[in-house]
C-alpha cells in the first residue's frame, strides 16, 4: 500500500492508454472529436490502481508443466498511468504523444516487480465540424512503438498485448502497432456532451487484432463540477471462441466527477467497474496468459477487467497560439480588443487608437462614434457652426440665428405655424391664420375682429356680435349679450338671470331687484317686498305659525306660540317670576304664592354689613330657604352680587353666599358665584329680577339631565 501511495505522489497522472486528454468535451476514457485550437499545447497525467483482491492473477501461477501452483499475495499492487502531450497544429488537426508508465508489486518466486515504461503512442487527429448542427466527426491514426519494458511486469495491461498463442508481456506488445479510430461528439444545448468512438488496433507481423469501442456522457459540462458516465471495451478478433472472448475481454463502466478550474486546468476522479462485478469470478470467466521468465514459462489466469479500479486525472492547456483574428498586428491572446475593424490603428494591447478615425484619440474624444468623414472639433464631436445642436453634416439650415428652436434637420421649429420659433413664442398655441406680434401672440386674441390694442373685452367668446370696442352687444344693458339674451327688452338696471330675464331666485313672484328677502322658502306667502308674511309680528312666518295671533313682541317658540319656560302655565311675556320650580302654585303674574319658593324674593332678603363681605344674621334665614330649595329641586344656582364698594367686594360677597351654601352640604359644582361691581347686568332678560344687591338665578336642567 505504501508503494501505491508513493507512486501516486510521484507520477501525479491520470489514467493510461485510452484515457482522454481533458479538453472541453473530453471524457475519462472516451475521447472527443474536438481538436485543440491552433497553437494550444496540452499536457495531462493519469493514475490507476486496482483494488479487487485479484490484481495480478486469480489463482497464482504454475511453471511449465503446471505441477506446482505458486500463490500470490492478494494485496500486491498493480498500477499504471501515463503522460500525454498534445498540440494544435491547426484548428482541425491535432498531434499527440503518450507514454504509459506501469508499476508491479512483488511477485513471489520472480524478479518481475518494479516501474517500467509502456509502448510510446504517436497519433494524429483530424476533426470535421458538421455545418449547422452541434456535431463533430474525427478520424485518428496512430502508431505504437515497442518501447515498453519486457523483462518486468506480470499483468498484461491491454488486450493486444496477448497473442493468439496466449504468450504475452505485461508492459508492451513487443512489436509495432497500428491504430485507427473514428469519433462522434454531440453538444446537446451545453447541458450534455455525448462522445462515442470505435477503433481498430493491429500488432504488426502478428495475428493480434483488437477492436476498441465505447460511449459516454458528460452532464452540465459548463458548470464548475460536472458528472461523467462511460462504457468502454477492448475486444479481441479472430479467436477460437468469439463469444467467450467478448465476455471475458476488457469491458467496464466508469462513473466520474470532473472539476473545471480557472486557466484551463481540469481534475477528474472516477472508478472503473468491471464486468465481473455482476457475475461470479471463476476460471471460466478469465483469460489464460503465458509469460516467459528467464528460461521458464509462467502460466496463470487474469481477469479481462478488474472488478474495481480507482482512476485520477490532472490536465492543463496552455495557449501558444499566434492567431490574429482581426489582423491588427496583436495576437489574439494579447489582444484586449479582438474585433477591431480592418485597417484601424491600435495600441500594444490591440485596441484602436481612434475608433471613429476622426483624428482625435479615443482618450480625448467626447464623441467616439462620429461617422467617418465628418468634420469634428477639438473634442472629436461633429462641428455645429450655428450652435443649434444639430451637427453641420445633418443641418439643412446652417445659418439659423442663435437661440432659435430647431427640428431634427436644424431648421426653425414653429409648432403653431405663426412664423415665430418655439423658443421665442410666448403664445405657442395660436392659430396659424392669426396675425401675431414679434412674441408670437395673436394681435386679436378673441378673434372678434377688433385688435387687442383697441379691444376692451379681449376674452369675448367666439361668434358673439361685438361693438367697435370689441365688447358683446347688449341692447337692454342687462349684462347678457344679445346673442344669448332670452329677454332682450329687460328694464335697465333690473337684475336678470343667465338668460337675461328678470331674476327671481327664490321664485316667490317678486323680482330679485325688489325682493328684500331673497331666500324665501318655496310656497311661503310673501308681501310686496318678497318677505314671508307675519301678521302677529312674532318672527315666525304665517306659513309656519301655529299661533298666528300671538301678542306683539311676546317670546314664542319655533312654531310661533308663546313660551312658558318654567311650565307654570303663565306665558313668559306675562310671567314676572321666570324660573319657578316645578309644581309650585303661582299667581296670575307667575310668581309663587309662597315667597319661600321664589328665589327673587329670597334674594331681596340677603344683606351685608355696611357694603362689606360680611352677611347680616337675618340673611342666613333667607339662605336656609335657598338650601331647602336646592335640596328639593335639581338646579344649579348662579349668584350675582353688586355693591357701591366695587368689584372686589362684590366678588367677596358672592363667594360668601356660595361658601355658606357649600358649608351646608350643597355641591360646589352646582354653584356659580360672580361679582359685578356697583351694578348688576341689566337687559330685557333681567327685567323681572333684582336690579341691585343680590340676584339668585336658577339654572334648570333638561329633563334628561334630571333623570
Amino acid at each position: 500500500m505504501k508503494k501505491i501511495l508513493l507512486s501516486l505522489l510521484f507520477i501525479a497522472q491520470i489514467l493510461y492508454a485510452q484515457i482522454g486528454i481533458g479538453q472541453d468535451m473530453e471524457g475519462v476514457r472516451v475521447p472527443t472529436a474536438n481538436t485543440l485550437s491552433q497553437g494550444y499545447f496540452f499536457i495531462s497525467g493519469s493514475y490507476e490502481a486496482i483494488s479487487d483482491g485479484h490484481a495480478l492473477a486469480m489463482n497464482g501461477y504454475t511453471i511449465d508443466d503446471g505441477s506446482d501452483i505458486t500463490p500470490l499475495d492478494k494485496n500486491t499492487p498493480s498500477s499504471g498511468g501515463s503522460l500525454t502531450l498534445g498540440f494544435g497544429a491547426t484548428d482541425n488537426l491535432e498531434l499527440s504523444l503518450m507514454l504509459p508508465l506501469y508499476y508491479e508489486g512483488t511477485i513471489d518466486g520472480t524478479e518481475l516487480d518494479g516501474f517500467g515504461a509502456g509502448d510510446l503512442y504517436a497519433g494524429i487527429k483530424y476533426s470535421y465540424p458538421i455545418p449547422g448542427v452541434p456535431v463533430n466527426l474525427a478520424f485518428v491514426s496512430a502508431l505504437t512503438l515497442p518501447t515498453g519494458a519486457k523483462s518486468i511486469g506480470f499483468r498484461p495491461r491491454h488486450q493486444w498485448f496477448i497473442y493468439d498463442n496466449r504468450n504475452s508481456y505485461a508492459y508492451t506488445a513487443g512489436k509495432w502497432g497500428l491504430f485507427i479510430e473514428g469519433i462522434v461528439s454531440v453538444n446537446i444545448f451545453d447541458y450534455v456532451y455525448w462522445n462515442s468512438y470505435a477503433g481498430y488496433f493491429h500488432v504488426l507481423n502478428a495475428k493480434n487484432y483488437t477492436v476498441v469501442w465505447g460511449s459516454g456522457f458528460e452532464i452540465f459540462p459548463k458548470k464548475m463540477v460536472s458528472g461523467v458516465l462511460e462504457m468502454t471495451a477492448e475486444t479481441s478478433l479472430f479467436r477460437d471462441n468469439p463469444v467467450k472472448e467478448l465476455m471475458n475481454d476488457v469491458f467496464r463502466v466508469t462513473p466520474a466527477v470532473k472539476i473545471h478550474l480557472p486557466d484551463m486546468l481540469n481534475l477528474m476522479l472516477g472508478m472503473d467497474v468491471g464486468f465481473d462485478f455482476v457475475r461470479k469470478a471463476n476460471l471460466d470467466n478469465s483469460i489464460e496468459v503465458n509469460r516467459r521468465y528467464e528460461d521458464k514459462t509462467l502460466k496463470y489466469n487474469i481477469r479481462g477487467t478488474p472488478e474495481f479500479a480507482m482512476v485520477l486525472a490532472v490536465t492543463k492547456t496552455l495557449d501558444f497560439s499566434r492567431k490574429d483574428a482581426d489582423n491588427d498586428g496583436v495576437i489574439d491572446r494579447h489582444d484586449l480588443c479582438p474585433n477591431t475593424e480592418l485597417g484601424v490603428a491600435v495600441n500594444s494591447r490591440g485596441c484602436p487608437v481612434d475608433n471613429d478615425q476622426d483624428g482625435v484619440l479615443n482618450i480625448f474624444d467626447n464623441c467616439p462614434e462620429t461617422p467617418r468623414g465628418v468634420t469634428v472639433d477639438y473634442f472629436g464631436c461633429p462641428v455645429d457652426n450655428d450652435g443649434d445642436g444639430v451637427p453641420d453634416y445633418l443641418d439643412q439650415c446652417q445659418a439659423t440665428p442663435k437661440g432659435t428652436a430647431v427640428d431634427s434637420t436644424g431648421c426653425m421649429r414653429d409648432s403653431d405655424g405663426d412664423g415665430v420659433d418655439d423658443n421665442h413664442d410666448k403664445c405657442p398655441n395660436s392659430l396659424s391664420r392669426d396675425k401675431v406680434d414679434e412674441d408670437g401672440c395673436p394681435l386679436d386674441d378673441d378673434h372678434d375682429g377688433v385688435l387687442n390694442d383697441r379691444d376692451e373685452c379681449p376674452h369675448t367668446p367666439r361668434g358673439y356680435s361685438v361693438d367697435l370696442r370689441g365688447c358683446p352687444l347688449d341692447f337692454d344693458h342687462d349684462g347678457v349679450p344679445n346673442d344669448i339674451d332670452m329677454c332682450p327688452n329687460s328694464v335697465e338696471g333690473e337684475t336678470v338671470d343667465e338668460d337675461g330675464c328678470p331674476a327671481d331666485n327664490d321664485r316667490d313672484g317678486v323680482a330679485d331687484s325688489r325682493d328684500k328677502c331673497l331666500d324665501t322658502p318655496r310656497g311661503f306667502p310673501v308681501d310686496e317686498n318678497g318677505c314671508p308674511r307675519d301678521h302677529d309680528e312674532d318672527g315666525v312666518p304665517d306659513a309656519l305659525d301655529k299661533c298666528p295671533n300671538s301678542p306683539a313682541h311676546a317670546p314664542v317658540d319655533s312654531v310661533g306660540c308663546p313660551i312658558d319656560s318654567d311650565n307654570d302655565e303663565v306665558y313668559d311675556y306675562m310671567d314676572k317670576c321666570p324660573g319657578t320650580f316645578p309644581n309650585v302654585i303661582v299667581g296670575r303674574d307667575g310668581c309663587p304664592l309662597n315667597s319661600k319658593n321664589n328665589l327673587n324674593s329670597i334674594a331681596a332678603l340677603v344683606k351685608f354689613k355696611n357694603n362689606s363681605e360680611t352677611l347680616l344674621n337675618s340673611s342666613y334665614t333667607a339662605l336656609n330657604d335657598v338650601i331647602y330649595l336646592m335640596r328639593k329641586f335639581v338646579f344649579d344656582l348662579e349668584i350675582l352680587c353688586s355693591t357701591p364698594a366695587g368689584e372686589e367686594v362684590s366678588n367677596l360677597q358672592a363667594q360668601a353666599i356660595a361658601d355658606y351654601l357649600i358649608e351646608k352640604g350643597i355641591d360646589k359644582k352646582r354653584i356659580h358665584a360672580q361679582g359685578f361691581g356697583a351694578k348688576l347686568p341689566q337687559g330685557e332678560e333681567f327685567k323681572n329680577w333684582n336690579r341691585s344687591g343680590v340676584r339668585l338665578i336658577p339654572i334648570m336642567y333638561a329633563e334628561e339631565e334630571q333623570k
